[in-house]
């Protein structure tokens, strides 16, 4: 098998599903010799089919219902560098994770009681804070 078949293989992974250089290098191993491998990658970066960045943006963006801590472990499951995760997290304004939690709140069933709404928002990955102000938000909009 050629270098170029290595290519080939790993455009039609990236065609179907959009992954991290990581991921993409471990399914490529699999069938692959390593020098073909670090070659199809390197040449994938040059084209701009390869950026970890970009894939973890539309990976935080598509992830809505996730707050930060949650996306950070999702991620890092995924093969992102440390480094580039903390940086596409810093573009989420507190803002921005506030009205997630809030959409998320506001199709939980359970959302009456304080303490069930809290722990179902942190195991979703947002913060204490930040699941207490969507609890009493959404109170607020239900009194009214």
């Amino acid at each position: 098998m050629g270098g170029s078949e290595a290519l080939a293989w790993a455009v039609k992974l990236l065609a179907r599903r959009g992954m991290s250089e990581a991921r993409l290098k471990e399914k490529l191993l699999g069938r692959f010799p390593p020098e073909e491998v670090d070659s199809a990658l390197a040449r994938l970066k040059a084209l701009g089919y390869l950026d970890d960045r970009a894939f973890a943006e539309t990976f935080v963006a598509v992830r809505r219902q996730y707050g930060p801590k949650k996306l950070r472990h999702l991620l890092w499951v995924q093969g992102v560098a440390e480094e580039v995760v903390e940086e596409v997290l810093q573009g989420l304004g507190e803002a921005e994770v506030l009205e997630a939690a809030l959409r998320v709140l506001r199709r939980y069933r359970h959302r009456q009681d304080p303490a069930k709404a809290v722990r179902f928002l942190r195991g979703r990955g947002f913060p204490l804070g930040v699941a207490w102000e969507a609890y009493r938000l959404v109170k607020e909009e239900e009194r009214e």
